[in-house]
């Protein structure tokens, strides 16, 4: 399968495997191609449910929910980079990718309206991008519409709410993001460094100890509940809007049709047939080919343990904190 991926001056093909590939190559092992014994939409889920579990064990979709625009990676008519674009980056969806349009409300941050930059109302149905593929969304109170940006008061960011939406605006085929790796917030002017990150009881006992309201440019971050309900909670509180770089792990959307973008890599979608053929044979009973099934979608993914968490790095500017 060919996917295209757009940008606004050029068009980015990546060879995928279709959803139809992935039946027939499951229904292959089973040794039921005319789905005789399990029903194709069954089929189809626990081959969504092997193409989740590729992407929480290997971490293989990692995005950069980023506030500013990926130099390179959001090609504008008269400056594209040839090969710049990142497959499944959304066109329109970063910050600053359409400011050589000077009108109001453009998708870019140089723009006048404020309005359509800032959710003024707390209900406005304002998607981060000014539009919402799945209907109206509610965002924030006070956040920035159209680019990953701190709020002003605002320790905590959850990703269902928050980093989940300008997920899905940035990038094609990605549900949610379920672990937080690193955390860059700008300062203001030219600097935006990595912030040093602190388990959550550390956070909570050194930099959460005042019960004033601290606010300056954020230099810690922690994240606080595993899995899809993380929030990313920020020290000192944020004064002012600040781009924030989030780099992620997500999860991937389920494949209904073969026109579904697919964001897990190529080298990791060998795998698949094999760990949805194992929740196929365990559902029948057959619990020794399922095992032979989860040893090769395991081995074929080169892991042998489930790993949620990537893991975080104290601080890269200091040795030791």
């Amino acid at each position: 399968m060919l996917a295209a991926t757009r940008a606004r001056a050029f068009t980015f093909w990546t060879v995928l495997m279709s959803l139809s590939q992935l039946l027939n190559d499951t229904s292959a092992l089973l040794n039921d191609q005319n789905y005789s014994f399990i029903a194709k939409p069954q089929l189809t889920r626990w081959v969504n449910t092997a193409r989740k579990n590729a992407a929480k064990r290997t971490g293989c979709i990692r995005r950069l929910i980023t506030g500013q625009s990926a130099f390179g990676a959001s090609a504008v008519a008269g400056s594209a980079i040839p090969t710049g674009m990142q497959p499944g980056a959304l066109p329109w969806a970063f910050a600053n990718s359409n400011t050589q349009v000077s009108t109001a409300g453009n998708n870019g941050d140089f723009n006048t309206d404020y309005n359509s930059d800032f959710n003024t109302l707390q209900y406005n149905n304002n998607y981060p991008i000014n539009y919402s593929p799945n209907g109206p969304l509610p965002t924030a109170y006070g956040a920035v519409t159209n680019a990953c940006m701190t709020i002003p008061g605002v320790e905590r960011y959850p990703y269902q709410g928050f980093f989940n939406n300008f997920l899905k605006a940035q990038y094609a085929g990605t549900a949610y993001v379920y672990d937080a790796i690193s955390c860059a917030v700008n300062w203001g002017g030219t600097t935006k460094p990595t912030l040093d990150w602190l388990p959550w009881d550390d956070f909570q006992a050194y930099c959460r100890a005042y019960s004033v309201l601290n606010m300056s440019y954020p230099a810690v971050w922690s994240v606080y509940n595993d899995g899809p309900t993380g929030e990313v909670w920020m020290f000192p509180v944020p004064s002012q809007y600040c781009q924030i770089d989030l780099d992620v792990s997500a999860a991937p959307i389920d494949l209904v049709t073969d026109a579904d973008y697919d964001a897990i890599p190529d080298g990791f979608q060998e795998a698949l047939k094999y760990g949805a053929a194992a929740v196929a044979f365990e559902s029948t009973g057959r619990f020794a080919q399922a095992q032979v099934m989860e040893d090769r979608f395991a081995d074929s993914l080169g892991i042998a343990r489930v790993a949620v968490d990537r893991g975080k790095t104290p601080s890269y500017y200091r040795t030791s904190i």
